[in-house]
């Protein structure tokens, strides 16, 4: 996508109509963060052996994108934050964004329920480690401002959530990971008042490890059963499992593998508040 078409897109007044009107029931409108790193922000159709499809461009019927997101250096809003339909890529402040697995997922969710609608309201920013991620940081403060935004439109249904690749390259930062998720997603939820906000953890790509040096294949474990422990002890969280779904290099999904974890979040999902609403007295 050129430069001038990402600058249309965050800066253009889209007319909401047809599939994309806002609903006057703000619980129609279920409404997901979308917060981690490159693998949440989009990376499948960015290098040439993993193109793009025909209608992969096309904006998803009754699916919304809210714009405004930040940048890691300044607290700004870079286009206006409105919704807008959503396509790929769904961040558009960063040129590494394309195909990503939110779209997929919706794709599901609606398929289970066709008169939902979707919001999406994009935080993720590539290479991010947690710490720019959580709370104090200006991608959080970001992300909490544009959900409360969002939440007047519609209803928080989950947080979608991918990272942790940046921290298992550290050795300092990998043990930490786990203790500062279970911290942000605490803090995340107070701020948003909801203490029962669903987040879908999804695990790290199971690949590469042969390639790898012995040192950081033990980082990334215990990056990945941080991950797992995290959304294993947590009553409204799932882990979503990566097992089976190729790269396209180190730890990148490629489009065929962001559609199928886009499913698996979906279904994790769906499995989530189902057993939410069975416990409920």
């Amino acid at each position: 996508m050129s430069r001038f078409t990402r600058l249309r897109r965050q800066w253009s007044r889209p007319a909401l109509d047809g599939p994309w009107t806002l609903p006057v029931d703000p619980a129609r409108l279920q409404v997901f963060l979308l917060m981690g790193q490159s693998n949440m922000a989009g990376y499948g159709c960015i290098r040439t052996e993993d193109p793009w499809q025909p209608g992969d461009r096309d904006p998803l019927s009754g699916v919304l994108s809210l714009g405004g997101q930040c940048t890691l250096k300044s607290g700004l809003a870079r286009g206006w934050t409105r919704w807008r339909p959503a396509s790929h890529p769904l961040h558009l402040n960063q040129a590494s964004a394309a195909f990503g697995l939110a779209l997929p997922f919706a794709a599901r969710l609606r398929k289970q329920a066709p008169d939902a609608m979707i919001g999406f309201v994009p935080c993720a920013w590539g290479g991010a480690p947690i710490d720019a991620l959580g709370p104090g940081s200006l991608l959080y403060a970001n992300a909490l401002g544009r959900a409360r935004i969002a939440a007047r439109s519609g209803t928080l249904a989950g947080v979608l959530w991918h990272q942790g690749e940046t921290d298992a390259d550290h050795e300092s930062l990998a043990p930490l990971h786990a203790a500062k998720l279970e911290a942000l997603i605490l803090q995340l939820r107070r701020d948003l008042g909801t203490s029962t906000l669903p987040f879908l953890i999804g695990d790290l790509g199971g690949w590469g490890d042969d390639q790898r040096k012995p040192a950081s294949v033990d980082r990334r474990n215990i990056v990945r059963s941080g991950l797992r422990r995290v959304a294993t002890e947590d009553s409204h969280a799932a882990f979503v499992e990566s097992t089976g779904l190729p790269g396209v290099d180190s730890v990148h999904f490629g489009r065929s593998a962001l559609i199928e974890f886009g499913h698996r979040y979906a279904a994790a999902y769906l499995a989530l508040i189902s057993g939410a609403a069975r416990n409920e007295p």
